[in-house]
């Protein structure tokens, strides 16, 4: 704490501490499955609206809105890199507003809910056909700093309501359950619509679009009532609270100072090696189900040769996955993330391969035994998908464990903020790549069929990019380290060194953990 009041040079002292502030929105209690289910609530929106722009906002803005595909993807490609930065601003905001009283009242992580579940109706816009591309643009760039917004301060939760393993990996696979379950049953009532209305009107669109815009408000309404999170005591900000410590306005040279401190905080993120090995694993996942949601419309309406309700009951596919939700979860308890990783990315590998030979197989077989195929090739690799999906937010949760034995501080919303940066940064070059190379291909959506060119090249995107990002995550997942065993020894010294205990009097085989999953030595920690 000395060393944060040392950095933060505008903080002022006081000699006679205020009144304390009313207590934010904390309730440490065991994690009930209502809880849970709060909490994961939330990832409705995240995984939905994720699911909703990556497979029908591109398909409505070029039918119905005057847009080609390079226009529609760069649009999602830039302000996927604008909101790259604002997440990195989310993030310390967040982190940070128990320096303030109103982050004290309502809670750093509530505050920032509590603004985002209206402003969320914003959304509405984008899927109302006749508007400027401006306009388009603009709404759709206040969307995903909303949800840079919300999962700066969502992720960090948690870490923060518990800080049991089984208990933490319980809230993420409830998460991962509901946000899976989003991503199922939105592409899902996408295929109804389209049935009910018609592919070549926008009213399907709009319906699905406006309604799931409002299920997300609501959501995260639900998740701000329902969760909890650490006490500015618990969190390193006690002095604020008790008064005995002021945040003041700053200059000029002090937000400079601010800036720089700002950028110290991201870039010691990455002095931790178990972070650096889990941000190349996460990055590739999100990035190749961002070109798989991108592309796989298109891959079934010009290589397959099938109608887009036909493509939105496939992704329904994604449903078989929701029973399995707690096996995940408990798999990651009793075989740990290595293992766990290596059956996944083993099993994405065979189900590209499978979808890969429906392809080549189009037309060469009886209708009846080519649907089989392509049915079964769809519900082997949306499993695949969903646990490969599923892993990397299981890990994220216990990276602030890590950190806390090198800086004594718990920065969840910092780790989970240049993750969220790094992960729109990646998505924002290959939506933008996407759309250059299908336009490059011949690749035209208004269409009704699409040239050879095109059509290989919707393939080549699609299932190349994940066959190599698999590859890769596979070898990568092999040095992960991190497990229950690593992640309670690293706790266990925390509390052991914040009880005043001495560095020299370390276990041996803790000091090995420590400094495998930190990849610093053990007398560069706890300074």
């Amino acid at each position: 704490m000395a060393a944060r009041n040392q950095q933060e040079s505008q903080s002022i002292r006081s000699d006679k501490s205020d009144k304390p502030d009313k207590p934010s929105r904390v309730h440490p209690k065991t994690i009930s499955i209502w809880s849970a289910l709060g909490f994961g609530a939330g990832d409705f929106f995240g995984g939905g609206q994720l699911a909703l722009v990556t497979t029908y906002l591109a398909l409505f803005w070029t039918r119905f809105c005057g847009m080609n595909i390079s226009v529609a993807q760069g649009i999602i490609g830039t302000s996927a890199i604008i909101s790259a930065v604002s997440a990195l601003l989310f993030g310390v905001l967040d982190d940070n507003l128990y320096r303030y009283r109103i982050g004290r009242r309502f809670g750093r992580r509530h505050f920032m809910l509590m603004i985002i579940a209206p402003s969320l109706f914003i959304g509405i816009l984008l899927w109302i056909p006749g508007s400027s591309v401006w306009l388009y643009a603009c709404v759709y760039v206040l969307w995903v700093m909303l949800a840079q917004a919300f999962q700066a301060c969502y992720n960090p939760l948690a870490g923060e309501m518990t800080k049991d393993f089984s208990q933490r990996t319980k809230l993420s696979t409830t998460r991962m359950f509901i946000s899976t379950a989003a991503a199922t049953f939105i592409p899902l009532a996408g295929s109804w619509a389209l049935s009910m209305f018609g592919e070549t009107k926008a009213t399907a669109y709009m319906v699905v679009g406006i309604i799931s815009t409002v299920l997300f408000a609501c959501a995260v309404a639900v998740t701000w009532k329902t969760t909890w999170e650490m006490t500015p005591e618990q969190a390193g900000f006690g002095e604020y609270a008790n008064g005995t410590v002021h945040e003041t306005c700053l200059g000029l040279r002090g937000w400079i100072r601010r800036a720089a401190h700002v950028i110290r905080e991201y870039a010691t993120t990455l002095r931790i090696r178990e972070f650096r090995k889990h941000l190349v694993i996460f990055l590739l996942v999100q990035t190749s189900s961002d070109v798989f949601g991108q592309t796989f419309l298109f891959f079934v309406l010009y290589d397959w040769n099938k109608t887009a309700a036909f493509a939105s009951l496939l992704l329904g596919c994604t449903v078989v996955s929701l029973p399995l939700m707690p096996l995940f979860g408990k798999a990651v308890v009793k075989f740990g993330v290595r293992r766990l990783y290596a059956f996944a990315f083993a099993g994405m590998l065979l189900g590209v391969a499978w979808l890969a030979l429906a392809w080549v197989l189009t037309g060469a077989l009886p209708s009846a035994v080519w649907m089989v195929l392509a049915v079964a090739a769809s519900l082997w690799f949306f499993v695949f998908k969903a646990l490969v999906g599923y892993l990397p937010w299981t890990v994220l949760v216990f990276m602030p464990d890590i950190d806390q034995i090198v800086t004594r501080r718990y920065r969840s919303a910092t780790f989970s903020s240049v993750q969220s940066s790094l992960r729109q940064l990646g998505s924002g070059i290959v939506t933008i790549g996407v759309g250059l190379v299908l336009t490059m291909v011949g690749f035209d959506s208004s269409l009704p069929r699409q040239s050879r060119e095109a059509s290989i090249g919707i393939a080549a995107v699609m299932l190349g990019f994940y066959t190599v990002a698999m590859i890769v995550c596979w070898i990568v997942s092999s040095c992960l380290a991190i497990n229950q065993r690593t992640d309670f020894d690293v706790l266990h010294e925390v509390d052991r060194l914040r009880a005043g205990g001495d560095k020299t009097e370390v276990n041996a085989s803790v000091r090995r953990t420590v400094e495998r999953l930190t990849g610093l030595s053990y007398e560069e920690c706890w300074k």
